[in-house]
């Protein structure tokens, strides 16, 4: 095999312009090894089990994508999750033993199918808890005593505290929260009664008011990622959610349907009923759509009267979905200042593989859809077909 070095002396040879252009050469092709290498162990997190974790940095990087996991799957307004860090103090040589043997109590106390608990660290384990903010300090006090009790009973445990913080109260992405969660356990002394400490909301920023009203919202965080009328993802994140989850399916070779559903006739609710008794509808229907999917699927907002749903799916059960949806939502009766108002959703569907295997190819393929819906003046479900539906451009 050939090979060279290049020496700092080589470079100071050539011209300036020449030079410049191999340092600017040499920075791209090293942030692109970087940003492959990045990929791939993400990639390869992704796909490991528990058991094939064997170094710290692999236990992090593992809690680290389940917290991004439970992020990309928010889609109610009284949806949140807590981050519970709980770190032990032994005196055993082989501290590894002792964390898995505490792991394994930890799952024991948190429910199989909501919940998660990994490794983290090199003394800490951790657990995602899926439950509403409001239930996170009743659910530490709950797991302290429960571990309290197993410690009691563990001589390789001396002493053990948690750390706890929770969205949507300290932030929208997976490395605030997991930080926020580590420097709550400084809070909190391994001798102390109950050694647990959840992270208290975040300072008023300088551009909200500190006497807003009960119940206006105050938190930034929880703006950023919900959108307040419906409780479902905002149009300024469902877009990075469900690129992060089409991914997660892609990887697991699953497949996936997209549906973009429209609120028919919303203008002339508007112009019958007014402009709060559209909002007042659309809200209803957006309440409708969670009761409607499942915690697997996914829930969006981008336009005012439109909504997106990833689900994962064959075309086929994609299909039978948006029927069934659809049928449902059209039984609804709204009832607004006491008036009853009767409305209707269409859907245009797209579905990876067959459609695309990236967002954008599948939104502009289900939103096609939804417009040749919308075209005939009708309600309907319709899976977008390339050689019907595209768009030709006009002479």
């Amino acid at each position: 095999m050939l090979s060279f070095i290049l020496q700092p002396s080589s470079i100071a040879q050539l011209p300036l312009a020449q030079a410049g252009q191999l340092l600017l050469v040499m920075g791209i092709s090293f942030a692109i090894i970087t940003l492959i290498s990045s990929t791939y162990r993400f990639h390869k997190m992704i796909q490991l089990g528990e058991e094939s974790l064997t170094t710290v940095e692999d236990c992090n990087d593992f809690f680290f994508i389940q917290v991004t996991r439970y992020l990309s799957k928010i889609n109610r307004v009284s949806s949140g999750f807590g981050v519970f860090i709980i770190q032990f103090i032994t005196e055993e040589p082989d501290q590894r033993i002792v964390q898995e043997e505490l792991l394994r109590k930890l799952k024991k106390i948190t429910r199989i199918a909501d919940d998660k608990a990994c490794l983290f660290s090199d003394d800490c384990v951790a657990a995602i808890v899926d439950t509403e903010e409001s239930n996170v300090s009743v659910v530490a006090q709950r797991m302290t005593i429960t571990l309290a009790k197993i410690v009691a009973t563990k001589s390789s445990i001396r002493a053990f505290r948690i750390g706890i913080s929770s969205f949507p109260m300290h932030g929208s992405n997976s490395r605030q929260i997991i930080n926020i969660a580590t420097e709550a356990l400084e809070a909190v002394s391994f001798e102390n009664p109950s050694p647990f400490y959840v992270a208290p909301a975040p300072a008023v920023l300088e551009n909200e008011k500190p006497d807003a009203a009960p119940g206006e919202l105050t938190r930034v965080d929880k703006t950023a990622v919900i959108d307040q009328l419906t409780g479902v993802l905002n149009p300024s994140a469902v877009g990075s959610y469900m690129r992060k989850y089409l991914s997660e399916l892609r990887h697991k070779k699953q497949p996936a349907a997209l549906f973009c559903i429209g609120i028919n006739r919303i203008d002339q609710i508007i112009k019958l009923h007014g402009e709060d008794a559209a909002d007042n509808v659309i809200a209803n229907i957006g309440q409708a759509l969670q009761r409607l999917t499942r915690d697997c699927d996914i829930i969006g907002r981008y336009h005012r009267d439109d909504f997106l749903v990833l689900v994962p799916c064959t075309l086929q059960q994609g299909q039978v979905i948006a029927t069934r949806l659809r049928e449902s939502v059209q039984k609804e009766v709204f009832v607004y200042n006491g008036r009853q108002i009767k409305a209707a959703v269409s859907i245009g569907i797209a579905t990876y593989p067959e459609h695309g295997r990236n967002l954008r190819t599948l939104f502009n393929g289900a939103f096609r859809a939804l417009e040749v819906i919308r075209d005939w003046n009708t309600t309907a479900c319709l899976v977008y077909d390339p050689a019907q539906h595209a768009k030709t451009k006009k002479g």
